[in-house]
């Protein structure tokens, strides 16, 4: 059977046409997926810590933090469960004071329990951690609150 010029580039701009078509909706699909659930709407609290050297030298901090009441329908990629963040304390110039500062796993909106083991005792504080993020929890050794 003899196939004329025209049908075979037809048939060459119909392959053409699905191939192009196929890359976009993946891509469309790709993008649908990175926007909605995980991407920018993660949330981070930052945590500070504030001590003094211990024979010394500066001890490491591990902070556990426990859920509390959340918001509903947190992003897919959101903890939702209790986890611990540990903080590498660094001795300051003058030799005494130590400093330490992490970001927690991405976390769902809501009330949290965040739990510090200082070298002098151990403090808890409760935060709200909004959807916008943007929070900040300091703990200074010696003192009984957190900010």
């Amino acid at each position: 059977m003899l196939r004329s010029a025209g049908f075979r580039t037809l048939v060459r701009s119909s392959r053409t046409l699905g191939v192009v078509a196929g890359s976009v909706l993946v891509l469309a699909g790709l993008a649908a997926c990175d926007s909605g659930s995980s991407g920018s709407s993660l949330i981070r609290t930052a945590i500070k810590v504030q001590s003094i050297t211990q024979s010394g030298s500066c001890e490491d901090v591990n902070v556990k933090v426990m859920p509390g009441e959340l918001l509903p329908n947190p992003p897919v990629d959101a903890n939702k469960q209790e986890f611990v963040t540990p903080i590498k304390l660094t001795k300051a110039a003058d030799g005494v004071a130590c400093t330490g500062e992490a970001m927690t796993i991405p976390m769902a909106a809501g009330k949290w329990t965040f739990k510090a083991n200082l070298p002098s005792n151990v403090e808890t504080c409760e935060r709200d951690v909004p959807a916008t993020g943007g929070v900040t929890v300091g703990f200074k050794d010696g003192e009984a609150t957190c900010n």
